[in-house]
């Protein structure tokens, strides 16, 4: 962990890559290799990966102690960082794949991993959307056969215009399905039927942030087409969707699940803004603060007998000191409050933001979602720690911090609360020139301090509208403004249903019968001629044409 990241401050310093490959085999002219890409932005983000999944390793050891299938978990959460790892590390579409395939099939054994219903399910609609990823991928490594290689860090960029925007189309509807963006939304909180630890190294560094990272490595084709206008008016809608939703939630783990949609939204915006350098560095800064949210998160529930409804938590404060503090920081670093590691990314994307000639429609989206962002955390900080404890028949197994859970969250801690200041001196040597307002440089302070206002005004409302809401977030926003019904209903179900009928069909049925039949009558035969061969019954005739064969040459001559 430590030594990629010392080697990634070499590699800034000096400004070198290093590429390596080693070729498998020739196909139709094109080189089928495997490639390591090694530069700055690998290394750190390999060495963010490692820290991460270390200490939720640590964690896990502790957290699913009582498990029956405690080994088969570590070992699929050790394929899962190991399939991370050669995602990053690879400028190659056929690596990219393997990487890819290999985190949608761990992330589905994750999912599934408690063996029920409502797990299975989660599972299904997990990877199906996923292996659209796969998919599009896959088609276009297909179109990148005109290159003669399928290293993309290797394409004349200005010769082969024209074929870049199909690969480009395909990748980026790829990256889209993976970071759960409209309309492939409805997958990420569905994938909270992991155990905690899953979640947390999902949404941190892994599985939602390959789609983003695979943009990242592609910047130099993305940037070059017009279709980033689309994709900013759809990251501003999962936005202000994920934060909506959000605000009518009670499921703790669903919250912070709507708050990483949010986040990876706010990235891919950034992205397609052309701020490459500012997205990975947000990115980093997620990884560190997501995952302590996950942690302790996973601690408060722990100790709540596997509550999860924040209507029936309060005062976590006064009975889990460290785990509640550790809570509200990745909270208030979510806000982007000041000095927080994620201030000094948010911040600086939101004044870039503001300087960009943009027109109102992503201005009110941008800042609405932005004043949605801090009104869910003041409203988890409240249910959570200021309301009164309202479970009083849980106080006898309460107070449960073990040293192993503390020691696997003091460090990224330490970390997150540290060295925002530091990483971002480290990445960017090269400011852009930034000039606001004095009334804009204070923008996001003042919604902060406005959604603080408007919370504490109009909860009693809200509480007296419970009921409403109630129907309201089941039969809207439980369902991903109906996006999860569509998928399930209409795509997800015919989907298994064609399924079924080839099933049917092709592997037990007549299909399989005939062509059975046919192979069995085409093998006999093809075994009946040879052996007449073998038994000299045609050696004669393939004799006598030889001879007369030879005959005609010679009378020719």
């Amino acid at each position: 962990m430590f030594i990629f990241f010392i080697l990634g401050l070499l590699l800034i310093y000096f400004d070198k890559l290093y590429f390596i490959e080693y070729m498998f085999f020739f196909f139709n002219s094109c080189m089928v290799l495997y490639v390591l890409l090694i530069d700055w932005m690998s290394l750190m983000f390999i060495s963010f990966v490692f820290l991460i999944s270390s200490m939720i390793l640590l964690y896990s050891m502790e957290y699913m102690n009582y498990d029956l299938n405690k080994s088969r978990f570590l070992m699929l959460m050790n394929f899962f960082i190991m399939f991370m790892f050669f995602l990053i590390i690879s400028p190659n579409l056929i690596s990219i794949l393997l990487g890819w395939d290999g985190l949608g099939m761990v992330s589905f054994c994750l999912v599934v991993f408690y063996q029920n219903k409502k797990s299975y399910s989660s599972g299904l609609v997990t990877v199906i959307l996923n292996r659209l990823g796969d998919l599009f991928i896959i088609l276009s490594m297909i179109w990148m056969f005109n290159f003669g290689s399928w290293n993309f860090i290797l394409i004349d960029y200005y010769n082969n215009f024209n074929y870049l925007f199909y690969i480009s189309l395909m990748i980026m509807i790829a990256a889209v399905a993976g970071i759960a963006q409209i309309p492939f939304s409805s997958w990420l909180p569905l994938a909270m039927a992991a155990p905690t630890p899953v979640s947390s190294l999902v949404h941190s560094s892994t599985l939602v942030t390959a789609g983003i990272y695979l943009m990242i490595r592609f910047n130099e084709i993305f940037l070059k087409f017009s279709f980033l206008n689309y994709l900013l008016v759809i990251s501003c809608l999962t936005m202000f969707m994920s934060g909506l939703n959000a605000i009518f939630e009670f499921d703790l783990k669903k919250i912070i699940a709507f708050s990483t949609l949010s986040q990876m939204s706010f990235m891919f915006m950034i992205l397609c803004l052309g701020k490459v350098d500012m997205c990975f560095f947000y990115l980093l800064m997620h990884a560190l603060f997501k995952s302590m949210m996950f942690l302790s998160s996973g601690i408060l529930i722990l100790n709540m007998n596997n509550n999860q409804d924040i209507r029936k938590m309060g005062g976590l404060i006064d009975y889990l000191p460290f785990c509640g503090l550790v809570f509200m920081f990745t909270l208030m670093s979510l806000c982007g409050f000041p000095f927080f590691c994620s201030f000094y990314s948010k911040d600086l994307i939101f004044e870039y933001f503001l300087m960009m000639d943009l027109n109102f429609f992503f201005f009110f989206f941008f800042l609405f979602s932005f004043f949605l962002t801090f009104f869910f955390s003041i409203r988890v900080i409240y249910y959570l720690m200021m309301m009164n404890f309202s479970m009083y028949n849980y106080l006898m197994i309460i107070k449960f911090e073990s040293k192993i859970l503390i020691i696997s969250m003091i460090f990224i801690s330490f970390i997150m609360l540290f060295f925002g200041s530091f990483f971002m001196w480290l990445m960017f040597y090269k400011f852009d020139f930034i000039l606001l307002e004095f009334k804009f440089k204070i923008l996001s302070f003042l919604i902060l301090m406005f959604s603080i206002w408007f919370f504490f005004e109009f909860n009693n409302f809200l509480y007296s509208m419970k009921y409403l809401i109630s129907l309201f977030n089941i039969f809207f926003f439980g369902m991903m403004w109906n996006m999860l019904f569509i998928k399930v209903n209409f795509f997800l179900n015919n989907f298994l249903y064609i399924g079924f009928f080839t099933l049917k069909i092709f592997e037990i049925g007549w299909v399989e019968y005939s062509f059975n039949n046919y192979l069995i009558f085409f093998l006999s035969k093809m075994v009946i001629f040879s052996q007449k061969f073998f038994l000299n019954s045609y050696k004669i005739y393939v004799l006598l044409f030889f001879m007369w064969f030879l005959i005609i040459l010679l009378f020719n001559y």
